[in-house]
């Protein structure tokens, strides 16, 4: 298990003990060794072999009993005893916004809500304001977030989709019935959030297939092109069953949207069996358009143009900006995130700890800010090589009025800012525009981070006016941040074609809080290209010397 997970774990019991109205003391030494794990730099695995794990903060060793049982077994007895004494439902009345463990304790013992079924029914017929504390706005905003929660409850995030589709298909590939395997789908196209995963198969021997399905997940429902059912995770499964002769043309069926088939025939006519999507679109006398654009979005007028775009890759990623380290909130050092990704090929890396006013995520005092930029300057002078850098940035927080966290002296003194909203979301569009729009405005300001805060199937993030905010950056030269990490993927895909048109380059960033999330490029650079995004098109797939002209040239430069 990774850190994460048993944090995860700990921080769930010490919920579990407030729940059910236990010990505070208890509950805060849970979450305070959750907290440590969560933040610790090495693997929790690593320090229960050498025996080192009691020396991390808030971990004794009876904690590290219960973390030793957690690694191995997913859980440990007090929080199997905690789970077994509520409801359970009552952990998904918790996750309803607005709900901590009190009021979710209040609910149970008071209107006996239990489930995410008897607290809309509570809500619908008006008992919550029966509740002291409990007033009509709070029971609608209740019933909204529950409601909510259920729209989130039937998606999936596309890293986690992933994840699920690569081992059914690492399973399905190994099959001697299976001639070809593949994802197609929401989830071939890159879609931010899906519905369930879709797999193609090519096979002379379904049968084989349906024996396998039954032993794998739960069947639903099954006919001769097609299994249905759900993982033992929860997802739902399309298993989509195709001959060879005709795979192509069913792989092609499978994976666009709608809107986008519907177009390519009322052009082209039904296609016929074809074993491969080249020879598909062969036949009707275009390239192969990729799977992320159809989505019926100018792609086959593109494609009857020639001019489909050479879509950004992985590969063509030069630098990698926006990362955390401990300084703020992270989990690893400055010099150790830049080791990272310096080993991952990246020529440059930008470390953007929080600024001070999120004092929640440990933001960096003035004086902290003046410490790393001479660590960032020793870094530098100890690499000393030409092909690689480290660029002091900072993610300053846009406050209320749209000003920048830290006097302009603090802010000259770094290569670049990442400006970001991270508070006060109860905004108008009119007001959370204005707001984002003074902060580009200003000239400290290089790339506007995760543009609407929102964070997939949790919080919607706050109403904006993208076109006056995509306008803004282009009048002043200010890259938009296409936040890589699984949970935001902000900029939505849907607006970066718009900044492309205006001249605005995307920054695809990861915003890593550890080594590991440098990774997470992958899905920005994902639904990137289905905003069309290309290599020249995109702020960190510049070349080192490209970049330092960028950050050199600057508005604040002038």
């Amino acid at each position: 298990m990774t850190n994460k997970e048993i944090a995860s774990v700990l921080q769930e019991t010490a919920d579990l003990i407030e729940l059910t109205d236990g010990n505070p003391h208890r509950a805060r030494a849970f979450s305070r060794a959750a907290r440590s794990l969560g933040n610790l730099e090495d693997a929790v695995t690593d320090r229960l072999t050498d025996g080192t794990l009691t020396h991390v903060g808030g971990i004794g060793d009876a904690m590290a009993d219960h973390v030793a049982d957690v690694a191995e077994t997913g859980t440990f007895p007090l929080h199997d005893e905690l789970l077994n004494a509520i409801p359970p439902g009552l952990l998904d009345v918790m996750r309803v916004k607005g709900l901590g463990t009190k009021r979710t304790r209040r609910l149970w013992q008071e209107l006996d809500v239990t489930s995410l079924d008897e607290l809309e029914t509570v809500a619908e017929t008006d008992r919550i304001t029966n509740l002291s504390g409990f007033g009509t706005k709070t029971q609608q905003n209740i019933l909204e977030n529950v409601r909510q929660l259920r729209r989130y409850d039937e998606q999936w995030r596309l890293s986690d989709a992933w994840s699920e589709a690569s081992s059914v298909l690492g399973t399905l590939r190994a099959l001697d019935a299976v001639q070809q395997a593949e994802p197609t789908g929401a989830l071939r196209r890159r879609m931010e959030t899906i519905e369930q995963i879709d797999i193609i198969v090519a096979t002379t021997a379904p049968a084989a297939l349906h024996d396998w399905a039954d032993e794998r997940f739960e069947v639903s429902s099954t006919n001769d092109e097609k299994l249905t059912g759900t993982l033992p995770q929860g997802i739902p499964l399309h298993l989509h069953l195709s001959s060879p002769d005709r795979f192509g043309t069913q792989w092609w069926r499978t994976t666009g949207s709608a809107p986008h088939r519907e177009a390519f025939e009322s052009a082209y006519g039904t296609p016929d069996a074809h074993a491969t999507e080249d020879s598909l679109f062969e036949a009707a006398d275009l390239p192969v358009i990729p799977a992320e654009l159809r989505e019926n979005r100018g792609e086959i007028d593109a494609a009857e143009n020639n001019a489909l775009p050479s879509l950004l890759t992985v590969e063509d990623l030069q630098g990698c900006l926006h990362n955390h380290s401990t300084y703020s909130d992270g989990s690893a050092s400055l010099e150790r995130m830049a080791q990272a990704a310096r080993s991952r090929g990246f020529s440059y890396f930008g470390i953007c700890d929080h600024s001070q006013s999120l004092q929640i995520a440990n933001g960096l005092s003035p004086d902290d800010l003046r410490k790393q930029h001479e660590e960032v300057q020793r870094l530098n002078e100890e690499f000393d090589d030409d092909s690689f850098r480290i660029f002091h940035g900072i993610e300053s927080d846009i406050l209320r009025d749209g000003a920048l966290d830290y006097e302009d002296d603090l802010l000259a003194m770094l290569d670049f800012v990442v400006a970001s909203v991270h508070t006060g979301f109860s905004m108008t569009e009119d007001e959370a525009t204005e707001r984002v729009v003074r902060a580009v405005q200003n000239p400290h300001t290089r790339i506007l981070g995760h543009p609407t805060g929102r964070l997939l199937l949790s919080r919607d993030g706050y109403p904006l006016d993208h076109a006056r905010v995509i306008t803004a950056c282009a009048e002043h030269d200010v890259a938009l941040e296409l936040n890589a990490n699984p949970y935001r993927l902000d900029l939505d895909w849907r607006w970066v074609q718009t900044a492309i048109e205006q001249g605005t380059l995307i920054s695809i960033n990861p915003d890593a809080h550890s080594t590991e999330e440098l990774d997470n490029v992958t899905w920005g650079v994902a639904v990137g290209r289905k905003g069309w995004l290309t290599p020249e098109h995109c702020l960190n797939a510049q070349p080192l010397a490209d970049f330092s002209d960028w950050i050199r040239n600057g508005p604040s430069s002038a």
